[in-house]
């Protein structure tokens, strides 16, 4: 502001003499000024508010994710108690009643399976070309990795955690208990393809049939 007044000063015979056309200038210079600070006070303005809306998203979104693994860890909490107050008839027919659902699930993800291994030998016999060939392959080959992706995952969120407990609740019960296969353990947790879920299977059936009721 020093210097505008003094520049003011040096140059006040030009002022003097075309006044007006000073003001004018003046008033749409200040206008501009005035333009701009509001345009980058607006601007930040609306910057803190969407970053505090963003701030209120995410502490919303961690509450309701605490609330979900509360509810998970609760419903966990109730499944072992569950299966630790079983007598063993109880513990027989849950881990039966497992199997059963288990074997059920591997031989309908295996019928699925055989349907596209079949279409896919169709639509290459029907493949004339190298391109069609390959467009064929790619096509069913994308088709069997979902397949087992979806697979998989069912068996995480259908069974994975039930066959743990009655696993480890049986080996509790039968500390002398060998399963056939060294590898078992693994399996339970990530079986991938159906000799996995069937040894997961066979495994509990085993267990259940040979504890003493």
């Amino acid at each position: 502001m020093e210097k505008l007044f003094e520049y003011m000063a040096k140059e006040w015979s030009v002022v003097s003499q075309a006044p007006f056309a000073f003001l004018i200038i003046s008033a749409i210079i200040f206008g501009l000024v005035y333009l701009v600070s509001k345009w980058h006070f607006t601007g930040t303005l609306n910057e803190t508010k969407a970053a505090n809306e963003t701030l209120r998203e995410r502490l919303l979104l961690k509450s309701e994710q605490a609330e979900s693994y509360k509810e998970r860890a609760l419903k966990y909490d109730d499944k072992v108690q569950k299966v630790i107050e079983s007598d063993s008839i109880s513990l027989r027919e849950r881990a039966l009643e497992l199997v059963k659902s288990i074997r059920e699930f591997s031989e309908r993800h295996k019928r699925e399976d055989q349907h596209n291994s079949q279409a896919q030998q169709a639509a290459m016999r029907k493949a004339k070309t190298e391109e069609e060939k390959n467009a064929t392959w790619d096509y069913f080959t994308n088709e069997m990795m979902r397949l087992g992706s979806e697979r998989n995952a069912e068996y995480e969120r259908r069974f994975r955690i039930d066959a743990i407990l009655l696993r480890d609740e049986y080996r509790s019960r039968m500390p002398d208990y060998e399963p056939l296969d060294q590898h078992i353990d693994m399996l339970y947790e990530h079986p991938t393809n159906y000799f996995g879920y069937s040894a997961v299977a066979d495994d509990l059936e085993r267990m259940a049939k040979t504890l003493k009721q």
